[in-house]
């Protein structure tokens, strides 16, 4: 079941039950809230949102997680504001504009909305500079008193003895300021796993799946490979067995159920 489907026990998505997102405070709640029911700010559908809002705070005493007073004292407005909107609303006067009961929540929402930006943007900034390799303060030398007394030749500066100096100081920033390392990113599929391993058993020969994993060039290869083991077992093309030493062999099943089940799966 997708993530954004509501479960059939409440209104918040069944991966709610499992996982539950950490919120900074009700309004975070609430722009999640929007954001998953896909709905524009000013145009806030009150009764699902509040339905919804309090479906979470039920999740929360479920995981006997506490709940803050500014989520009850939002549950509270929310509470209100639909009462507000199922109620008939006065009459205006003709070309008097009519009120939203809305407007004051979606005011919060969007300057909230404003400020959570600008924080995003100033810790970005912040791991960005975070990133710039500067030089350490360095303190003054102490004058020489000896030279102190004395008068100091500065002599005259030829153009050679400038371009030195630029070649000295363009080489030292060099040296403390090497250039990023780019690092590929490498992505293991769990399909490629699943078509490598495959190709690697036979039938009635045991293979060994821990040394399998240790040959592996990385952890997110080891993890692809354990997980189309699982869908091997899944599909019963293999059978597990651990031995009495601790060794996980893996046994290729019959070549015609191997046909038959991958002509299932459309492999």
């Amino acid at each position: 079941m997708s993530d954004e489907t509501p479960s059939a026990g409440g209104l918040l998505p069944e991966a709610w039950r499992v996982h539950l997102p950490v919120f900074e405070g009700p309004l975070d709640l609430l722009l999640h809230l929007i954001k998953l029911n896909k709905v524009e700010i000013t145009d806030i559908p009150v009764a699902v949102i509040c339905d919804q809002f309090h479906e979470y705070l039920k999740i929360m005493e479920e995981l006997n997680l506490d709940v803050a007073g500014e989520y009850i004292y939002e549950a509270a407005l929310l509470i209100h504001l639909k009462s507000k909107m199922l109620l008939p609303r006065p009459v205006k006067a003709a070309g008097e504009p009519e009120e939203d009961p809305r407007q004051e929540l979606v005011e919060r929402l969007l300057e909230y909305r404003r400020l959570k930006e600008a924080a995003q943007s100033f810790a970005e900034l912040d791991r960005v500079r975070m990133g710039i390799w500067t030089r350490k303060p360095q303190p003054l030398p102490k004058p020489d008193p000896a030279e102190a007394e004395g008068e100091i030749d500065i002599g005259e500066v030829s153009l050679f003895d400038l371009l030195g100096a630029l070649k000295t100081a363009l080489v030292r920033y060099e040296r403390e300021h090497p250039p990023p390392m780019q690092l590929s990113l490498e992505e293991y599929s769990v399909r490629g796993q699943f078509d490598r391993l495959l190709g690697q058993l036979d039938a009635g020969r045991p293979y060994d799946l821990v040394d399998d994993l240790r040959t592996r060039s990385c952890r997110a290869e080891a993890i692809a490979t354990f997980l189309a083991v699982l869908e091997l077992a899944r599909l019963n093309l293999v059978r597990i067995h651990q031995t009495e030493g601790g060794d996980i062999l893996l046994y290729r099943t019959t070549r015609e159920a191997d046909l038959h089940d991958r002509e299932m799966i459309g492999l």
